[in-house]
């Protein structure tokens, strides 16, 4: 029992003892006023004298119980302060800012890649039409392409601030943030490929590229991916 328990149970038993101590003192007031025998006035005396002394034990009780409860006061505030403490100290600037740093690193990482296969697109793009190879599809104005192992190459394809804005906005639905960039309609080819690692097809990826449930897929693809990495 704690000294909180214990204090009120105290405090609750000698209210009991006095509370039973009057019923005997009001049935031997009435005996006298009765007329009955000295006998009764002589146990009146005696319990008017244990009702005080009751009377002091539940003053006693009484402080021993308010100092009981200011200090369950102190330890629950205390317990707050730590609570909060331990909750915060996982979220501290600190911790933040470590996560911050490694966002701003994995996004510039996946602009630098973004704009290096723009470069070699434009670059190999030119090779090709110099050669006059069959490689070249299209090359000119709105769409400059071309083939190689069976896949098509096209200028301005992965821009790295769809990408990156495509991964803030995942994050945003996720999160129930408001406010995320627009990335437009469906889904990109690298995000379905990304879908594809995870088991969904990419038809029902371009169905589900707009669903909150598509944005926590592709989170927890990068958190898989994360993982993976340590």
């Amino acid at each position: 029992m704690s000294g909180l328990s214990a204090a009120q149970q105290e405090l609750a038993d000698t209210r009991a003892e006095i509370a039973e101590m009057q019923g005997v003192i009001d049935t031997l007031e009435e005996q006298v006023r009765e007329g009955e025998a000295a006998e009764e006035a002589q146990q009146m005396a005696e319990r008017y004298g244990l009702k005080r002394l009751a009377e002091l034990r539940q003053e006693a009780a009484e402080r021993k119980l308010a100092k009981a409860e200011a200090a369950e006061v102190v330890r629950r505030r205390g317990e707050a302060e730590e609570a909060a403490r331990t909750d915060l100290g996982a979220a501290s600037d600190e911790v933040i800012a470590a996560k911050y740093r490694a966002a701003l690193a994995a996004l510039d990482d996946l602009a630098e890649v973004c704009v290096q296969r723009e470069i070699a697109v434009r670059a190999h793009l030119k090779a090709f039409a110099a050669l006059d190879m069959p490689n070249v599809i299209a090359n000119h104005t709105p769409q400059h392409i071309f083939s190689l192992d069976g896949t098509k190459f096209e200028v301005g394809e992965r821009k790295a601030q769809d990408l990156v804005s495509r991964a803030t906005n995942r994050v945003y639905a996720v999160r129930g943030l408001s406010g995320a960039p627009r990335i437009g309609i469906g889904s990109s080819p690298v995000e379905r490929l990304v879908a594809a690692r995870m088991g969904v097809g990419e038809q029902q990826a371009r169905e589900q590229a707009d669903t909150s449930g598509f944005a926590r897929l592709m989170v927890s693809a990068a958190r898989q991916g994360e993982e993976a990495q340590r």
